[in-house]
């Protein structure tokens, strides 16, 4: 009996020692994970505070490229390099150093350009209001009060820099994307449009003065003329155009067709007191439909010193695939209060400094004018036509940790 209880006591005895010494390893094992969570933790922290230093950076000064090197920071260290991978896109990769160990972030960030909206108004864009009828089918921002009348929708996110004033009955405006407010975004100045011009000189097609009137025909070509009673000339986009890049200046361009390639349309004015206008005189969309194929190839952007005029063809829909921006004007519809009722449709961006009513705003039959439907083209968020103008500020393209 007494062996028995010998055994039993160095039995358990062994046990406890067994199991303390579990304890004591699954102990330290917490302790040395919850170290490594805090250090990993530590290091991701430092390299998302050098990669936000460093975007904040380029964004106040795009021509940043000091970076940092070896800074001090929480107990770690932490570097940032800027370089240019061109294509005007620049690359920060900042690492970040706790406790032996490195962690890396490296971001891709790319101009900001006007073609990322759907609808930009400038200053005076508050003189007309978004009715009931219209869409915007994008992000959206307008640099002073957005107004809306009735039941408008805004499919994107809207911004505005001095808020939104609503009327109507209801007046009950749609923001699917939400809406902010306080948010600046100005037009560059005109000096900057005039590398449109020098595209367009050095390897596109350039004219001053007078009339340009263009006519895409969807197999790779293009019918050009330069007055209303010529007839037209017809030859390849690519010899017309080689870089794409099509300018007048201090003239009036005249545009329709289905577009087959990639092409910036400019209508500029550097000095005087006439041209910088633009005339759509038909439906003017891409051979390569980007409302069914998103990764089409084809793209227009056009850019105005003055208004771009929807041409009165007594067509009650009207067709525009592009991204369009005027500097001091805006879209207008040519005899909007007396035209039939339809719908315009615009499928790319609307980019203007004034927002023209398109319609009368009677309603049943004594409307008269267009109702806008604008579509965002998505390509447009990551890419834009060449030359097309940009904010001045770079943003976050990709982000990998």
């Amino acid at each position: 009996m007494g062996r028995s209880s010998i055994y039993l006591v160095i039995g358990f005895s062994a046990i406890m020692l067994f199991t303390g010494r579990n304890m004591s390893n699954v102990g330290v094992q917490a302790l040395d994970n919850s170290l490594s969570y805090y250090e990993n933790t530590q290091r991701y922290a430092l390299a998302i505070t050098a990669a936000n230093f460093a975007c904040s950076q380029v964004w106040e000064n795009p021509s940043w490229t000091a970076g940092y090197s070896n800074v001090n920071y929480n107990g770690g260290t932490f570097s940032a390099a800027v370089t240019d991978i061109g294509g005007g896109k620049k690359q920060i990769t900042s690492t970040a150093t706790y406790g032996g160990s490195s962690q890396t972030v490296t971001i891709v960030m790319k101009p900001s350009n006007f073609s990322k909206f759907a609808y930009y108004g400038g200053t005076s864009a508050s003189a007309a209001a978004w009715e009931t009828g219209d869409t915007v089918g994008g992000p959206s921002h307008t640099q002073g009060k957005l107004k809306t009348f009735g039941s408008p929708v805004f499919l994107g996110k809207a911004t505005s820099l001095s808020g939104i004033t609503k009327s109507g009955s209801p007046a009950t405006p749609q923001f699917i994307g939400g809406f902010e407010s306080g948010v600046s975004i100005p037009m560059p100045n005109n000096s900057s449009y005039t590398t449109i011009l020098t595209a367009a000189s050095s390897g596109g097609y350039s004219q001053v003065g007078g009339t340009l009137y263009l006519k895409f025909n969807g197999e790779g070509t293009i019918s050009w003329k330069t007055s209303a009673s010529a007839s037209y000339t017809t030859q390849s986009l690519s010899s017309f155009a080689p870089n794409g890049i099509i300018a007048i200046d201090k003239g009036t361009l005249y545009v329709e067709g289905t577009l087959d390639g990639r092409v910036t349309l400019a209508s500029l004015r550097t000095s005087g007191s006439s041209g910088g206008t633009t005339f759509i005189t038909n439906d003017l969309v891409m051979k390569d439909n980007p409302r069914t194929n998103t990764s089409s190839d084809d793209m227009l952007g056009i850019v105005s010193y003055g208004d771009i005029t929807i041409a009165d063809n007594s067509a009650t829909t009207f067709n525009v695939q592009a991204t369009l921006y005027s500097y001091t004007g805006g879209l207008q519809v040519q005899n909007g209060t007396s035209r039939p009722a339809g719908t315009l449709y615009v499928y790319g961006g609307m980019i203007v400094e004034r927002l023209y009513a398109t319609s009368n705003g009677a309603a049943g039959s004594a409307r008269r004018g267009y109702n806008l439907s604008l579509r965002f083209d998505e390509r447009f968020a990551n890419d834009s036509p060449d030359y097309f103008p940009a904010t001045g500020k770079y943003e976050i393209l990709t982000w990998f940790e």
